[in-house]
């Protein structure tokens, strides 16, 4: 059989792609995302490179201080409590632990009782608040669940005393 010659042409068209809208808007935004976690990143690394240290002075010696009340006058172990993170200062760091009366409130000066064989603590602690480093004595609990190491006991002269450490 005879083939007839088709006069139509069987041609391909082949589009051209065109670019979309939609498309660069979405490259743009991705691009723009990508600079900004660039720039984070970047940020992030030289706060941490360049960050500042700090220098903290560490006490040398850790006090748990016990504050009993000897001179009879009402809320004097309160206050001296409330006014010795003014007083105290480095090497120390005290903690106060419990603030209660003495046996009699006839103490005419105030003393320190060291609770540990260690005396060097207590002596820093009468220096700056005043008290006489002389007068320290060695007293242990029998039963220290607290883990007090001094003992404050306040006389009659603690308005003194801690009046003049303030200056």
């Amino acid at each position: 059989m005879l083939r007839k010659k088709t006069t139509r042409k069987n041609s391909i068209r082949r589009r051209s792609p065109q670019p979309k809208k939609n498309s660069r808007l979405l490259e743009m935004a991705i691009v723009t995302i990508l600079a900004l976690v660039i720039i984070y990143g970047a940020s992030f690394a030289i706060r941490i490179t360049h960050g500042l240290s700090r220098t903290v002075d560490s006490p040398d010696h850790v006090i748990r201080l016990q504050i009993l009340n000897g001179c009879g006058v009402d809320g004097a172990a309160s206050r001296v409590s409330a006014r010795l993170a003014q007083v105290v200062k480095l090497p120390l760091e005290v903690n106060v632990v419990d603030v209660g009366d003495f046996d009699s409130y006839r103490v005419k000066s105030s003393f320190l009782i060291s609770r540990t064989k260690d005396l060097t603590p207590a002596r820093i602690l009468a220096e700056q608040i005043g008290c006489e480093p002389d007068g320290i004595i060695f007293e242990s609990f029998e039963n220290n669940y607290r883990s007090i190491t001094v003992t404050l006991v306040l006389g009659e002269d603690f308005e003194k005393i801690f009046h003049e450490s303030l200056e």
